[in-house]
């Protein structure tokens, strides 16, 4: 789960982080949006790959495994060693699919990014600067998600307390 998170984490903060490379606002994405050319495309893919995203991709299979793992070895433990076996085999073919997930999100990438934006970044997450912030920012995020937990245990503590004692004002008691 945490490594779910994280992963999303990661391909968050490469949407949100990254227009800071590009000078102009970049726009609300439409829903409707038109398809994007193939150029916009390629374009697309290689921002997925230069800033990190993609590879949140991969860390999804070894989770997707452990899940499967998991879920049946609890039923059935004698069968493990089987279970532990067949999904390192199965781990390559099932790694095929991850095409599918880079042309889905290109195409997010395309509706949320002009080409033009998009090379932009690219030039970004090329350069020094931007191969750091891709080297650093799961780790970061990772010490993000750590520092936040300690601070949500007490704000909500104090939000709990809080909201009973405005509730007790009004004659309730929780």
């Amino acid at each position: 789960m945490k490594h779910t998170i994280m992963a999303a984490l990661v391909a968050a903060s490469a949407f949100v982080a990254a227009p800071v490379a590009a000078q102009t606002a970049p726009s609300t994405p439409s829903v409707t949006a038109q398809p994007a050319a193939e150029s916009h495309l390629r374009v697309a893919r290689e921002f997925l790959e230069a800033s990190g995203i993609a590879r949140t991709f991969d860390a999804a299979f070894p989770d997707m495994a452990l899940r499967i793992r998991q879920n049946f070895s609890a039923a059935r433990p004698e069968l493990l060693k089987d279970m532990d076996d067949t999904l390192v085999a199965l781990l390559p073919e099932i790694r095929t699919r991850r095409g599918e997930i880079i042309e889905r999100t290109a195409r997010l990438a395309a509706t949320a990014f002009p080409e033009a934006e998009l090379k932009e970044l690219n030039t970004f997450f090329n350069s020094t600067i931007g191969k750091k912030y891709v080297n650093v920012q799961i780790q970061l995020l990772n010490d993000v998600f750590q520092a936040m937990e300690p601070w949500m245990q007490q704000t909500t503590e104090f939000f709990l307390t809080r909201f009973r004692e405005e509730m007790r004002k009004k004659g309730h008691t929780l």
